[in-house]
């Protein structure tokens, strides 16, 4: 018998669509006012896309953890989350879990200031040591010349970070684009100054409170024990959680994407800043290299930077940006300020970013060279699938689908480079040093692949061939002097003399224990520890002062177990030394 369709009346048919939609809002976890707030179709129809899509993407990039805004008429029109705070203990994501903002942190900081330059307490265009001298960086008579305007538009000549105590200036401040945190660091102390606050108390009052963000802090609180999500590195592993009791105006901020939504609404709707002030924000200051990680690339077309925040524009369609990474909270934010629409997302994993181009497109269905610019691997790139499969299969089974015909990885160098050091990090020393081989087998004539396998060895206990690679990788890169350096401390049989003596006992299974701190510039690998007995000894000569230091053991920074002298500094705890 033929089966007979009945067309229902209008009536029927709004009243079966409100029902779907309320079954799926029940599923979904989603607020049935965000949803009253948008209207239309087309909202509903994006809503259902991320509900779909979003799920299977933090499956097959290995995110733990997801959470995320639309913005609509410079409202949030919608906000989700989704999956785990944490892998180990399966906790559902809330609408107010807590992650680390990473570099986000920087444009509400930047925001901040432009309020005191409407307020004419900061000069962009006045050199910062005319407020506050610095003396990390001032024997460099360049310093004077760095202005507000340069740290917010990351021209100021500073590096991203310093790797040791020691601060430098790369080039002219003014010149050119590097990015940098440090610049923002020497910013946050001038503002500190003028307000006479603490930088967390300042963005408080002229931030947080008056937009509405009640889960915010540059400094850890005490209720994000609860809220915070666990960060994540690439393979999923939970990792501790940082809980900064010194605000950085670069990097510290901890959030939810409500609050950071809220912050960009504002951006958008102009609140807080003068006009001429919050246009100067968003108006390009410096065009950026088209590849990040190469400052002699050719300059961008598309992607520039404003005043504490990246800017794109693709045949006159314009967009402010910004994406945050402390390796295990990867985040990005996106809007666009003529039709005040945008997207914000965080995760709680390594892997966050490797989906920004997906997600950022299925909210905007725009071209996206910003994403291009900061260069993540996507989850559907063949490094990243290779470094997926690892923990299930091995390093000799994953590889084998990205072999070439001559059986030598058909992924680049510096792709495999990164998984072998992803996998050493994660405590995954045999796996890490079994990629950085066969890294080392396809691409025979690189420095730095000998030294990077050098490491891999010395992990792993293997130091006479350590040793090895790292005069290999001298002799191929006479400027690393450096690996010359490690592979004669190597090589030496006894313990040097000196008037500073370190021991460690215990640790009678450790493969590698050395010593860094402020007198080796934080270098891992310059200063040995070697095993006498059932104690690991090291002698430096030093000169009188007081020193900070941590013990690396295995690859694990650690305080001085011997010594109760502690320290903190930026933020970090360190063990504290006097030499008289």
């Amino acid at each position: 018998m033929k089966k007979r369709f009945v067309r229902l009346p209008l009536k029927m048919q709004k009243f079966k669509k409100w029902m779907i939609l309320c079954l799926s809002l029940v599923f979904t976890g989603q607020s049935w006012s965000s949803v009253a707030q948008q209207g239309g179709s087309q909202q509903s129809l994006l809503i259902a896309k991320l509900n779909q899509t979003i799920p299977q993407l933090l499956d097959s990039a290995s995110i733990p953890g997801l959470a995320i805004s639309v913005i609509r008429d410079g409202k949030m029109a919608y906000t989700q989350v989704y999956g785990v705070k944490s892998i180990e203990t399966k906790e559902k994501m809330a609408i107010n879990t807590v992650f680390e903002a990473a570099s986000l942190s920087k444009p509400v900081f930047a925001y901040a200031c432009l309020q005191l330059v409407d307020q004419g307490l900061l000069n962009l265009d006045k050199p910062l040591y005319t407020y506050l001298p610095y003396p990390d960086i001032e024997r460099d008579a360049r310093y004077k010349k760095i202005t507000a305007r340069m740290v917010l538009s990351h021209t100021s000549g500073f590096p991203n970070w310093r790797n040791n105590d020691s601060l430098r200036i790369n080039f002219e401040p003014g010149q050119k684009f590097s990015y940098s945190g440090e610049g923002y660091v020497y910013l946050q102390k001038v503002v500190e100054k003028i307000t006479g606050k603490p930088l967390n108390d300042f963005i408080t009052e002229k931030v947080f409170r008056p937009l509405g963000m009640p889960n915010s802090s540059y400094v850890w609180r005490p209720d994000f024990d609860t809220k915070a999500a666990t960060p994540h590195d690439g393979f999923s592993n939970p990792l501790p959680k940082n809980k900064p009791t010194a605000a950085n105006a670069a990097a510290s901020l901890h959030t939810t994407a409500p609050d950071y939504t809220a912050f960009i609404t504002a951006v958008l709707n102009g609140t807080g800043l003068k006009k001429q002030t919050l246009a100067a924000m968003l108006t390009p200051q410096i065009q950026v290299p088209e590849e990040r990680t190469n400052a002699a690339a050719a300059l961008s077309k598309k992607v520039a930077w404003g005043l504490g925040i990246g800017l794109q524009e693709v045949s006159g369609d314009k967009a402010f940006w910004h994406w945050g990474d402390n390796y295990s909270f990867r985040c990005y934010v996106l809007a666009y300020p003529k039709e005040k629409m945008g997207v914000v997302y965080f995760t709680n994993s390594n892997n966050g970013l490797s989906v920004a181009n997906r997600i950022v497109h299925l909210v905007t269905n725009r071209e996206q060279p910003a994403i291009g610019f900061i260069d993540y691997q996507p989850y559907t790139n063949p490094g990243f699938l290779f470094r997926q499969n690892i923990p299930k299969q091995g390093v000799t089974a994953a590889i084998k689908p990205f072999l070439k015909s001559d059986h030598k990885p058909d992924i680049a160098e510096d792709e495999m480079n990164s998984i072998g050091y992803q996998l050493l990090r994660s405590g995954k020393v045999a796996e890490g040093k079994e990629v950085l081989q066969l890294n080392l087998e396809a691409y025979p004539q690189s420095a730095n692949v000998y030294d990077s396998y050098a490491y891999a060895c010395l992990l792993n206990g293997e130091k006479e061939t350590a040793a090895q690679n790292y005069l290999k990788a001298y002799t191929l890169d006479p400027k690393n002097k450096e690996a010359k350096l490690v592979a004669d401390q190597l090589t030496a049989a006894k313990v040097p003399k000196g008037n500073a003596e370190f021991k460690l006992k215990g640790y009678s299974n450790a493969k590698l224990v050395t010593l860094a701190g402020s007198f080796n510039n934080w270098n891992a690998y310059r200063n040995f520890f070697v095993k006498q007995g059932d104690e690991w000894v090291c002698r430096l000569d030093l000169t009188p002062g007081k020193y900070s230091y941590k013990i690396v053991i295995d690859g694990d920074w650690v305080l001085d177990p011997g010594n109760p002298e502690i320290a903190e500094e930026n933020g970090y705890k360190n063990s504290v030394v006097v030499v008289k």
